[in-house]
């Protein structure tokens, strides 16, 4: 589960070295897509809404 946070981080700021790509593609060709995909919206909803919280912080300070 680790291993799969970590390539999802490492895909959303276009960073991951060829060895991990083939270790990824070798996991879903064993198990299928779907957890890369759960983990990756989970990831990706939780960038989303951390990114909400911290404008609505700095606008409510510079009021």
């Amino acid at each position: 589960m680790l291993n799969i946070i970590k390539s999802i981080l490492s895909a959303f700021f276009g960073v991951q070295s060829n060895r991990k790509l083939s270790q990824d593609d070798a996991f879903v060709e064993k198990h299928g897509i779907k957890y890369f995909l759960i983990i990756g919206f989970l990831v990706a909803i939780l960038l989303l809404l951390t990114l909400a919280i911290l404008v609505n912080v700095i606008l409510n300070h510079i009021k």
